[in-house]
């Protein structure tokens, strides 16, 4: 069986559905198992041993048909047996319909089911198990072949040269290895999803003094000079051990970083699910009007996540749902998570799942 996952969305949603592609390699270990995503995003399937080929979209030509059509038309000359299409857009309607595939499985949501004979209908077969909102959607797909088992987790291979590169690059920038490097997520392609950076900068401080951490800031390049906000928000001796200025070639480049890790905290964003693939302690930080369990495998003790209703209680939502209904800022209500609330919810995940990273403070 010849099998094409399509996937053109963000990092994330990108890492999240190799798991499908994962599953599918092994369910048939003599299939082959392709994987269509955007190029910026292909560095997250890369080195996979469950995907045989990983076919890349130009992102600047994605609107083009003179740069589709010819795509469309290799599509079709692969002869796929399956394709799970496990997004909504044009670009997998396109692939579903052109490819020829006897089996073409997505969701129900129109126009898209246009292009599929193997509907999954929200709600009705996607029933949650335990493990989180979006991986129940996602595995949900695969429930037509039959699969007789499922790995819901999902990973990111490097190789030792990638890893021992991030490590020459951290410690050309003065990062000492021998303290934790701790990774934090300041920025999100939604507004809504930024908790304030002058409490990150609180949360940094914390972990300064308490765990002799250093930070790192990472960024794509349009999001430096917002995320470089952070560090002259700390007290002058503290800046030194905040390390922004950090770039890497794409994000495999970054994951290798993430690799030297100790631990992530940040908002919901595409890194959040490298560090979950890498398997670092992780504390996600979901604004009001996100889903704390949208890709945090629900009560995991090392993938763990802290919204503002764990702080006033969810009794509270039907007060606040005008705001949360309008467009514009909710701040006002973000706010009230505190950094103490997430410095606790921190030392927790800390104690539990990393106590090397008890040593002396940074002085």
């Amino acid at each position: 069986m010849k099998y094409l996952v399509v996937q053109t969305k963000q990092i994330g949603d990108v890492l999240v559905s190799t798991a499908l592609c994962d599953n599918l390699k092994k369910h048939d270990p003599s299939g082959e198992v392709h994987y269509l995503v955007m190029d910026y995003c292909a560095g997250m399937a890369q080195g996979n041993p469950h995907i045989d080929k990983v076919i890349q979209i130009d992102k600047s030509q994605r609107n083009s048909w003179r740069y589709m059509w010819p795509l469309l038309k290799q599509l079709r000359q692969e002869k796929y047996d399956v394709v799970v299409n496990s997004q909504g857009q044009m670009i997998g309607l396109l692939t579903c319909l052109f490819s020829g595939a006897r089996i073409r499985i997505g969701f129900d949501s129109f126009p898209w089911r246009l292009g599929h004979n193997r509907i999954v209908h929200f709600g009705r077969d996607t029933e949650h198990q335990g493990n989180c909102s979006l991986l129940d959607d996602r595995f949900a797909l695969l429930k037509p072949l039959g699969l007789q088992r499922e790995d819901r987790a999902y990973h990111l291979w490097l190789s030792d040269a990638e890893i021992m590169a991030a490590k020459q690059q951290l410690v050309l920038a003065g990062v000492d290895l021998q303290r934790p490097l701790v990774a934090m997520g300041v920025n999100s392609l939604g507004a809504y999803k930024r908790w304030a950076l002058d409490y990150f900068a609180q949360v940094a401080q914390w972990l300064m003094e308490q765990y002799g951490a250093q930070i790192l800031i990472y960024a794509a390049p349009n999001e430096r000079d917002y995320n470089r906000q952070l560090k002259p928000l700390l007290p002058t001796q503290w800046q030194p051990f905040v390390f922004d200025q950090i770039e890497t070639a794409n994000v495999r480049g970054l994951a290798g970083l993430m690799a030297h890790c100790s631990l992530f905290v940040g908002n919901d964003t595409g890194p959040r699910h490298i560090a979950q693939a890498l398997d670092l302690p992780l504390l996600t930080i979901v604004a009001p009007k996100g889903a704390k369990i949208i890709a945090n495998p629900i009560n995991h003790p090392r993938y763990r996540a802290i919204d503002v209703w764990d702080v006033i209680g969810e009794s509270q939502k039907q007060q606040w749902q005008s705001v949360l209904e309008k467009d514009g800022d909710d701040q006002a209500l973000f706010r009230l998570l505190t950094p103490q609330h997430v410095m606790a919810a921190l030392s927790a995940l800390i104690e539990e799942q990393n106590p090397g990273m008890h040593t002396h403070p940074v002085s």
